[in-house]
């Protein structure tokens, strides 16, 4: 009653023409209905104001905005001994990224769903080796992987193959790995690494992701250079264990021609590293590999300390940085001897989880963990990198 009393009023103020004119810009709004802006179709503005969503507070746009950026650490803790050590509670462990102390989100022992890629050189070099592993099916399938765990099988030889993508089938397994056979003679490691953690990233990521390389350690000629392979697998949170095989062992076996040396580390001005021998071996493994990565600390398979330059093959400079291991040689025991070790390290691994407290710091973010008890040795992934590459 009140409005239609109004609108009267206005009718007989200013005129039945003036207000047939004007009446969209002065029409009093209702309870339930709001003010039509100017335009030229009032009307349709109106339509589209009333079904537009409501705007978010900014106490809800902040929250959108806020990531936490997790990182998890696999932690291997060994004893004088070499032997694992299950007893420690989140108390005992200090972690540090770039050198501050983190606040530990999440603490755990239990285990997750196993992905795993099995990275086989199947080249002539290799082929002396191969009886070896053509076996190992049941102990892969039944040990390492388990019920709920998947595994795939990656070859390099005369190019990359994937033989078995992701499956749970032990039997699969097992018949690709007893087909194998040795052709060409590529030794194209990064190349097959990189196929091997295109696949791994495919995969859930709260699944954990594992690489078991079977070679001699030794790239020639891939397109993929080391530091991808170390960006884009301690980003993705993929382990590497090598499986080395003895290069002598194999050349007793069938003599190998050796490639021609690279022209440039002929040159006997580029200084070798402190405590080498100037020779060009020593100065291409320094500096012909990755040079913009940072140097870190590895923790290799007889307990030693040593930095990441004088790795001696590719396989242990990958174990170092992604927090794996590479054993040796095939020829100094049982080659399961060694997976049954891997084996066991998966299943008796600490995982720590926490948010850096300077995510922002673009680069790579370095990873220590301490425990605080004597004797004790500790493995992780030596850290990640922020900004422009996968997380």
């Amino acid at each position: 009653m009140v409005v239609n009393y109004r609108r009267a009023l206005l009718k007989s103020i200013l005129g039945v023409a003036v207000a047939g004119g004007i009446w969209g810009f002065l029409e009093f709004p209702s309870a339930h209905a709001q003010q039509a802006p100017a335009g030229p179709n009032p009307a349709n503005a109106t339509s589209e104001q009333e079904t537009a969503p409501a705007p978010e507070s900014p106490e809800a746009a902040a929250h959108i905005r806020v990531q936490r950026n997790e990182v998890t650490a696999p932690v291997t803790v060994l004893n004088s001994k070499g032997e694992y050590v299950f007893d420690l509670q989140e108390r005992d462990f200090q972690l540090l990224d770039n050198d501050v102390t983190q606040h530990i989100e999440q603490f755990s022992l239990e285990q997750r769903t196993l992905e795993a890629v099995l990275v086989i050189q199947t080249n002539s070099t290799a082929a002396p080796m191969l009886d070896e592993v053509k076996p190992l099916g049941p102990v892969f399938s039944g040990l390492m992987i388990g019920p709920q765990g998947e595994a795939a099988v990656v070859t390099y030889g005369d190019q990359i193959r994937t033989v078995q993508n992701f499956t749970q089938d032990g039997d699969k397994l097992e018949t690709v790995l007893r087909k194998l056979e040795a052709k060409g003679g590529s030794d194209h490691l990064n190349d097959a690494l990189e196929r091997a953690i295109a696949m791994l990233e495919t995969r859930p990521k709260e699944n954990r992701r594992i690489i078991v390389a079977f070679s001699d350690g030794h790239d020639i000629g891939s397109k993929t250079h080391r530091e991808e392979i170390v960006q884009r697998a301690v980003n993705g949170g993929i382990t590497i264990y090598g499986m080395g095989f003895s290069p002598t062992r194999s050349m007793l076996s069938k003599p190998q021609s050796a490639p021609a040396p690279n022209p440039v580390y002929t040159n006997m001005g580029i200084p070798a590293p402190p405590g080498m021998a100037q020779l060009p071996s020593n100065v291409e493994k320094t500096y012909g590999e990755a040079p913009s990565l940072p140097v870190v600390d590895v923790l290799v398979e007889t307990g030693e300390v040593i930095k990441s330059i004088i790795a001696k093959n590719a396989l242990e400079f990958y174990a170092g940085y992604t927090g794996g291991v590479c054993y040796g040689s095939w020829a100094k025991q049982p080659l399961q001897n060694e997976l049954n070790r891997i084996s066991s390290e998966i299943q008796s691994q600490y995982e720590i989880t926490y948010v850096p407290h300077a995510p922002s710091v673009n680069g790579f973010h370095r990873i220590e963990v301490r425990v605080d008890r004597k004797g004790l040795k500790v493995r992780t992934r030596a850290g990640y990198f922020m900004g422009g590459t996968n997380q």
